[in-house]
């Protein structure tokens, strides 16, 4: 016999506060935060786990209680349609001959440009010409013409559905719940040899982080690219040649700030430049960085002399030119695969260069959910000899940043190393020989040390207050 429940018996009896609590059991930790520290991915925010969205499919009574916590962690993914024509003589000679079908818009780049070559008569078709006389110009709406040449070019911008983001932002009042922001895109940027694209790249990506930051206001940004493209968002050069050694197919970079409600460094505060580029667009307290695996390089001939892409350096060092104490990073994580220890020397020399930390994060070996080093493939010619040399040698260079930086009492170091099997003895061993020297590092448990200047040379703690034998 079929009962139906009184509606004092159903969920939807009970009060918001209780569906709110109910709702925040659902609530789990996102994979940008989970994976962040392993290997880079296309996967950084891919997840199984559905639990919220599928509440909030249930009634619009459940949608409106998880909104809020449903987009608290959110993800723009770059457009990757190629939206940039190199207009050159010839070009510009084949849009004379279609002078009626041009757009407004393509006439206005038609009569500039054929101006622009007048001056220089047949060496504007001369190929050598093509970098001091290109010009990028963007495609836009019925510009039918430059959409059907060939030769497209991308520069990052932000997707089409990124302006109904922000109007679904702005009508639900979700600025404030939306606490983290990854943006992300696989795409490759290809022109950082052409010297013409700076002007074109740096306003796309100005326009990228304008748009951001009016609609949201996130406390976390993570940045997920490859080297050449995240080079040109964070408004910095990769400082390498050798990238193509290393292979390396995404980079992260994670920025932290204080809770919006506390920060109180006012826009117009002169503790840093507030200019268009990320890392002076919020007052970040945190800078994490994952390179991802270095292993491709030691394959190729005397890797040793290789340079790995360097806009954490370029970062850092900006950071400390640039920024004032009070508004500078005081926390500071590293996260890569075997890096050669020339890379975590240059690193350190940039550190050196910030006053203000008082947290510093490492790991520098394979985490235990990469099989790297049992993968012949990814392997190569590498030696496993070499791989831990540089990690030695890295994990050197480390421990005496720790020996001879002004760390205040109670500043962290973290290894992450120290959670892979065999690997936390030899870290000991590192900052042991710290200990020796009097830089007061004190364990507080595997893979965590904090600066305690109570600590003698010898490790153990000094004798407080006045010495017995003192007169009274």
């Amino acid at each position: 016999m079929n009962k139906t429940l009184p509606a004092c018996a159903t969920l939807d009896a009970l009060p918001n506060e209780l569906l709110i609590q109910i709702a925040s059991h659902f609530d789990r930790q996102p994979p940008s935060i989970l994976k962040f520290t392993h290997e880079p991915s296309a996967q950084l925010t891919c997840s199984e786990e559905r639990s919220l969205k599928s509440l909030s499919g249930v009634s619009w009574r459940w949608r409106k209680i998880v909104l809020p916590v449903l987009f608290r962690y959110s993800r723009i993914s770059l457009d990757k349609t190629p939206q940039w024509v190199p207009i050159d003589a010839r070009l510009v000679e084949n849009m004379q001959g279609q002078l009626t079908k041009l757009s407004n818009h393509e006439l206005q780049i038609y009569q500039k440009m054929r101006s622009k070559f007048k001056s220089s008569s047949m060496w504007a078709f001369d190929e050598s010409f093509d970098d001091l006389l290109i010009n990028l110009c963007r495609i836009r709406e019925g510009d039918d013409f430059l959409r059907s040449v060939p030769n497209i070019l991308w520069l990052p911008h932000l997707p089409k559905t990124f302006t109904d983001f922000g109007r679904f932002v702005a009508h639900y009042n979700m600025k404030h719940y939306i606490k983290s922001l990854v943006v992300f895109t696989d795409k490759e940027y290809e022109l950082r040899h052409v010297s013409t694209a700076d002007a074109p790249l740096s306003r796309a990506v100005s326009e990228i982080w304008s748009q951001i930051f009016f609609r949201l206001e996130p406390f976390r940004v993570v940045v997920a690219a490859p080297p050449t493209t995240l080079a040109g968002l964070l408004d910095t050069q990769m400082l390498s040649s050798d990238a193509w050694a290393f292979d390396m197919k995404m980079h992260y970079i994670e920025l932290l700030q204080p809770e919006p409600s506390r920060i109180n460094h006012p826009r117009e505060s002169t503790c840093r430049p507030w200019d268009s580029a990320l890392v002076h667009r919020k007052p970040w307290t945190h800078l994490g960085y994952n390179e991802g695996s270095s292993i491709t390089a030691y394959s190729t001939y005397e890797y040793h002399l290789k340079q790995s892409p360097k806009m954490l350096y370029l970062i850092i060092l900006r950071l400390a030119k640039e920024v004032q104490d009070c508004c500078n990073i005081v926390s500071f994580s590293f996260h890569g695969v075997f890096p050669f220890s020339t890379n975590i020397t240059t690193i350190i020399r940039a550190l050196h260069k910030v006053k203000t930390l008082r947290k510093v994060h490492f790991q520098l070996a394979p985490g235990n959910e990469n099989s790297l080093l049992n993968t012949p493939k990814r392997m190569g010619r590498a030696q496993p000899h070499d791989l831990w040399m540089e990690w030695n040698e890295s994990y050197k260079v480390i421990a005496s940043f720790l020996g001879v930086y002004g760390f205040a009492d109670g500043a962290e170091f973290v290894s992450s190393d120290c959670d892979v099997a065999g690997l936390a003895g030899e870290v000991d061993d590192y900052m042991d020989m710290r200990f020796k020297r009097g830089s007061g590092w004190r364990k507080t448990e595997i893979g965590k040390w904090i600066k305690d200047e109570s600590l003698g040379k010898d490790g153990a703690p000094t004798e407080a207050g006045p010495s017995a034998e003192a007169p009274a």
